[in-house]
Formats: C-alpha cells, sequence, structure tokens
C-alpha cells in the first residue's frame, strides 16, 4: 500500500501507525494543514500544505496521483479538507479511510472506509446483520485500557491552541471549530466548578429515579460541535432538539411521567443548559415534568428509564444494548428497524419499538469485527493495541471480508431527504 495520511486526532496515534506501516513495507507519507498538525508528526515522512483552503482539493489530487496514492486515512470524516480530499481521492480510485472514536466505547476505535453515520456503508437492515453476524465471536468489552484525563486535556489544548497562536506559520489554515479554543477552553474552568458542585445533588436525583415507579424518559444531549450534528441529523445544534423534544413530550408524554434531560460529560458550559431547559418546558406548559441532570451513573438511568432520546449519540448504542427503547433524531448507524422506533417522536412516549435482544447482540458482534479496533488514542498499551488492529483491518480489505460493506452507503437517501450535504457523493 501507499498510504497518505491526513489530519489525525491530537496524539501519537497516526504517527505510531504510520511508523508500524512503514516498518511493514508500506510507502507512507503525511500531509500536516497546521501546527497541531506538525507538533505530533514532524520529519523526513511528511509536508505541510500552507496554500489557501480554496486551492486544496486541486492540491492534494496532484500530490496523491504524483505519490500514487492507494489509501487516504484521516480522522473525523466530515472536516472541509477532508470532505474535498475525499472529493479527489475518489477521482483517482484511492481508497478512503476514516477513524473516529469508537461507538463501543472506551476501549474501540472505529475504523470505516469512506466515513460515519450518512456516510456509512455498514449495512442498516437487521436480518442482513444477523446473517453476517451468524459465526462471529461475541467481544470482550470490559475496559482494558485507562488513561489520566489532564493527558488528554494537554494534547487536545496544544494542538488547537497552538494552531490559534501560531496561524502565521499557516496562513491559509481554515480551522472549523464552533468557538475560538481560547474562549472555549476558558470556559471549561467555571464549567468544572460547576460539574463539581452538581455531582452529589445528580447522584440523589439518579438514585431517587431508580428507585422510584415514576415513568422517565432520558434525553442526552451532545456537543454543539460535533460533526454528528452538524453533518448528520437536521438540527443547527442541540437547543433545536431539545425543543423539540421537550414540545412532543408535553404534548404526547405520559401525564405521570417525567423526561430527565441529562447534559453531556465533556459540555463547555458555554450554554445555560439549566435555565433553557427550565424556560423551555415553562414555555411547552410541563415546567414540572422536566428535569436537568447534570452529571449521575448513565447506566442506571438507562436500565431504568422508559425510553432514550437521542439525536445520534454513542448513548443510543449504550441504550440498546442495556435493553432501554431508543429514538434517534439524526442518523446513526446502530438505528434501523427491529432495533430502534422506527415511528414518529410523538408515538414513541407511549408506544415504543423496544429493541430485540438477539438483534442487539449481533449488531455488537459485527460492529466489534468489521468497524472496529480495540485500543484507544491515549495510553502507549492502547495505541499499540489499536495499531495492530488497525493495520489488520487494512490489510485485510477492511469491512469487504464481513460483507459487511453496502455501497453507495444504505443511509445517503435518509440523509438527502432531510436537506443535508452528501458530497462527495452525489
Amino acid at each position: 500500500m501507499r498510504v497518505m495520511f491526513l489530519q489525525g486526532h491530537p496524539s501519537a496515534f497516526a504517527r505510531e501507525l504510520g511508523q508500524a506501516l512503514a516498518a511493514r513495507g508500506h510507502d507512507v507519507w503525511r500531509v500536516n494543514l497546521c501546527f497541531g498538525d506538525w507538533l505530533f508528526w514532524h520529519g523526513t515522512e511528511s509536508e505541510s500544505y500552507r496554500g489557501q483552503c480554496a486551492d486544496w482539493e486541486g492540491w492534494i489530487e496532484a500530490r496523491m496521483r504524483a505519490e500514487r496514492t492507494t489509501h487516504l486515512i484521516y480522522f473525523a470524516d466530515r472536516h472541509p479538507y477532508h470532505v474535498a480530499a475525499q472529493r479527489a481521492a475518489r477521482r483517482l480510485g484511492v481508497v478512503c479511510v476514516s477513524h473516529e472514536f469508537g461507538y463501543l466505547r472506551p476501549d474501540w476505535i472505529l475504523v470505516e472506509e469512506g466515513g460515519q453515520s450518512a456516510f456509512s456503508h455498514f449495512p442498516d437492515q437487521l436480518d442482513v446483520v444477523r446473517a453476517m453476524a451468524a459465526h462471529l465471536p461475541a467481544p470482550e468489552l470490559t475496559r482494558r485500557f485507562a488513561h489520566p484525563f489532564w493527558q488528554e486535556a494537554v494534547q487536545e489544548m496544544a494542538y488547537h491552541l497552538g494552531n490559534a497562536l501560531l496561524a502565521p506559520l499557516f496562513p491559509g489554515f481554515r480551522a472549523d471549530r464552533v468557538d475560538h479554543p481560547v474562549v472555549e477552553y476558558l470556559s471549561y474552568l467555571p464549567r468544572h466548578i460547576s460539574g463539581w458542585r452538581a455531582a452529589g445533588p445528580a447522584r440523589r436525583l439518579v438514585a431517587r429515579l431508580v428507585a422510584g415507579r415514576q415513568t422517565f424518559h432520558l434525553v442526552a444531549l451532545q456537543m454543539a460541535g460535533d460533526y454528528q450534528i452538524r453533518a448528520n441529523s437536521g438540527f443547527a445544534d442541540p437547543t433545536d432538539f431539545l425543543a423539540k423534544v421537550i414540545q412532543s413530550h408535553a404534548a404526547h408524554g405520559p401525564r405521570d411521567g417525567v423526561l430527565v434531560v441529562k447534559l453531556h460529560p465533556m459540555d463547555n458550559g458555554r450554554v445555560p443548559w439549566a435555565r433553557l431547559v427550565r424556560q423551555m418546558a415553562e414555555a411547552a406548559g410541563s415546567g414540572g415534568r422536566v428535569l436537568f441532570l447534570d452529571g449521575g451513573d448513565l447506566g442506571a438511568l438507562l436500565a431504568r428509564a422508559a425510553g432514550c432520546v437521542v439525536i445520534n449519540s454513542t448513548v443510543g448504542l449504550h441504550a440498546l444494548r442495556a435493553g432501554c427503547a431508543v429514538k434517534c433524531a439524526g442518523i446513526a448507524s446502530y438505528d434501523m428497524a427491529g432495533l430502534t422506533h422506527q415511528g414518529s417522536l410523538d408515538s414513541f412516549w407511549q408506544q415504543p419499538e423496544r429493541p430485540d435482544a438477539q438483534g442487539v447482540d449481533a449488531l455488537v458482534r459485527l460492529m466489534a469485527a468489521a468497524i472496529h479496533v480495540r485500543g484507544d488514542f491515549f495510553s502507549p498499551e492502547g495505541r499499540k493495541a489499536a495499531v495492530q488492529g488497525f493495520i489488520a483491518l487494512l490489510e485485510g480489505g477492511l469491512a469487504r471480508p464481513y460483507a459487511a460493506f453496502v455501497t453507495p452507503p444504505p443511509r445517503l437517501d435518509r440523509a438527502r431527504s432531510m436537506g443535508l450535504s452528501v458530497d462527495p457523493w452525489v
């Protein structure tokens, strides 16, 4: 293989993967787009693109042609630079490989040809998934790898703050973030304080909900800048989603039940969610039936909840594994008939379609084998395991040997119906 790497996760993972591929006789090349890229991978096998974003597609196509590239590897398939590179790669017949945090996290990395969610080639029919998973072993999901949070935070900040403060070194680079990194990281200081204060009340609320008899539904918020919202849902941001869910629950939810809105654990505090939830509930006429939760045991909630509403969060898959009914408002690889509620959001509150336990088991087995590798981006042991698994998938043909590759991506029509861009597909 002749492998070209674009932007990777802000860690040593991409560099170590490239080194391992080179050690196995493959040709490896890296293109850096910004200082953060250079920080984690620089040397004779890399080069930097300092041109304008508008010229990027033509430049990367010429480089792939000159290097006779066979595989293009990148982290985050919807980043504008990566979308443009995918267009060029498709014209040249280059295999595009995207990786992300895994659905089966922690300890798993998602590796898919093309991209995720709307752009995933993973099958979307449960009977097909069952057939493909029939002879696959059940994955061992106990956590193996761990790392201190400060390591993750320092690497993330070094990458994005470096890009902001040393922008003149890469004058043409255009970051695609919702907030400026200085503003975002400073906002985490009061957020950590408020999260620490909320921990005790959250534990008590979860204990009361789990021990009580009152019906409750859970809605899991996602990060505002998440590409899963921006590129794989019809919502501009989580506030639009939340307003729709609260209004629907107020009109159609059980009169003696409550809606529990759980904040994403990594939320940066830029949105006053507690106040916003209260205002939305009052406007919908359900002020006493909506609870806000900052923290608490998600597993305990899912085991007891009457249902869980997500845009397309991995919480949805965790809920399915817990036997909890799930309604997806966006596009997710696990959203299929027999697993998630296929009816309207309004019908979900009273007559949810519950997941088939054997179907969930088949989904997890096929996902683990065909589109995941065991490991993480941070711990040395986790990176080593993930590199070995990534190379095994790559050399083996990715999901194709498992027949878990459908083309064109089977969720594109739904994306089109939601008015979403399906670039680089037409």
